[in-house]
């Protein structure tokens, strides 16, 4: 019989929740206590809804970092020694709204998936005997030889060059399925360590810093398997957590000319130079930072990790200066990822910046600049339907995404951790406060039907290859 509604919580030790209440307690001495307050409890309740063990950990991972982004506003302000309001009138509006927002995404999240089926240690122990590690060492091999990058060949505003970005990602499910069968049979770890440090090395020579895709990925990875949060593998997390930070604030503070130097000044989204050159000019530039450079890039990672100035932005000029949208914005967001171009030869490219520059009343650089600003899924929302109804966008998404989890997860004719792969990579770009909703509706739409098609007529034969 199907082990139902039985999925369990991460567990925190006694030393664990008293700590919890202390910093909760200790946030309202701090600047802007009640909004970190407000916080720290949506936290938590993202937390109860969301972490459970033997699950996969994308949605944990989603939801955690769409609240540090919102958090991040705070620590921002904190940073400027300003309020909340010091911006914009709308600032302590935009985050409670977020907060509130996200928690409420979280418990629908929760209904849509808590009474999927539960497994539990046996269940992971056969999956991972069934499985050739080195057959499916060879896959990641192969896939990250032959499809890392091949999206980007009909250039990235093309329908079909959506459809081979996705594909290329499929390095991510097979290096997932790898480290969740490792995991669980304790064998072959020093393999994980050398591709993260291959990923990781790779991806500093790109001009979008995808060297934090292989930790996330291990991050997500590893909420599968925690069970119990005691005070020593917080410190532990912490020390992690801390680290990642000292890389983002090191990124921040070289970023700016070292993808200056990478495109040789044309502006372009571009790699011009050697790997050998790239590299050397990040090693140049680390030895350079000093005490001040991390101070400014501090202030800077803050304001580019939040996502809340712009929805506020938004909040002040609509309805006073521009009326709400009453469904345009979303409506326009599903007709062009759904319009292929080929049937509207007139689609204009995709330029973020465009509404951005337009619902906040602020001048962001756009295609011709070679970036990209975004409003955010959330202040689309809102521009189009206002502080109640767009909840009701917020609900549709978490639908949505709940749909793509269990879709995947109830494939039972597959392995349990190809499936649990497929799962947290299709849903990968859900993990964006601060994408629009017509990139994130258009990415989650794409991931989803290219897996899926695969997961029905190409995944089978592999699978029937990688079992021993």
């Amino acid at each position: 019989m199907d082990k139902l509604n039985r999925h369990k919580p991460i567990q925190f030790s006694g030393g664990m929740v008293i700590m919890m209440y202390v910093l909760l307690g200790a946030s309202l001495f701090l600047p802007n206590g009640v909004y970190m307050l407000a916080g720290l409890l949506a936290l938590t309740a993202l937390i109860k809804f969301i972490w459970k063990i033997h699950t996969p950990g994308i949605f944990i991972f989603s939801y955690f970092l769409q609240w540090l982004q919102v958090f991040s506003f705070i620590l921002w302000m904190n940073l400027l020694n300003k309020d909340l309001d010091g911006m914009t009138p709308n600032g302590g509006n935009a985050f409670f709204l977020s907060i509130v927002g996200l928690a409420v995404m979280a418990a629908t999240s929760n209904l849509m998936i808590g009474k999927l089926k539960v497994y539990d240690n046996t269940d992971f122990k056969i999956s991972a005997q069934a499985i050739n590690q080195r057959k499916l060492l060879i896959l990641y091999v192969i896939s990250t030889a032959f499809l890392s990058g091949i999206g980007f060949i009909l250039g990235a505003t093309s329908g079909f060059a959506q459809i081979l970005v996705t594909i290329s990602s499929l390095k991510w499910v097979f290096l997932l399925w790898l480290g969740f069968v490792i995991w669980v049979q304790n064998t072959h770890r020093w393999w994980l360590i050398l591709i993260v440090l291959y990923e990781f090395t790779v991806g500093l020579y790109s001009y979008f810093s995808s060297f934090k895709e292989v930790i996330f990925f291990v991050i997500i990875l590893s909420f599968t398997f925690i069970k119990l949060i005691e005070f020593k593998q917080f410190i532990r997390l912490l020390f992690i957590g801390l680290s990642l930070m000292l890389l983002l604030l090191t990124w921040s503070a070289i970023k700016g000319e070292y993808r200056n130097y990478l495109n040789q000044g044309s502006r372009q989204q571009v790699v011009s130079v050697s790997r050998e050159d790239a590299l050397g000019k990040i090693g140049e530039q680390v030895t350079n930072l000093d005490y001040e450079k991390y101070q400014k890039a501090l202030t800077y990672t803050a304001y580019r990790l939040q996502y809340v100035y712009h929805f506020a932005l938004s909040m002040d000029k609509v309805p006073d200066d521009i009326p709400f949208q009453n469904g345009k914005i979303w409506g326009e967001n599903i007709s062009y990822v759904l319009t292929p171009r080929i049937l509207n030869p007139n689609k204009k490219l995709y330029n973020a910046s465009e509404k951005a520059s337009k619902f906040t009343g602020k001048k962001f650089a756009g295609l011709k600049e070679g970036s990209s600003f975004s409003l955010g899924y959330f202040a689309d929302a809102f521009v189009d339907f206002g502080p109640i109804g767009m909840f009701i966008v917020l609900i549709g998404m978490s639908l949505f995404t709940g749909f793509i989890y269990k879709t995947f997860y109830n494939m039972v004719s597959l392995n349990l951790f190809l499936r649990f792969g497929l799962v947290n990579v299709a849903l990968f770009n859900f993990a964006s406060f601060e994408s629009d909703g017509l990139y994130m509706f258009g990415r989650l739409l794409t991931d989803f039907i290219v897996f899926y098609f695969l997961a029905r007529f190409v995944f089978p034969s592999i699978q029937k290859w990688v079992y021993d």
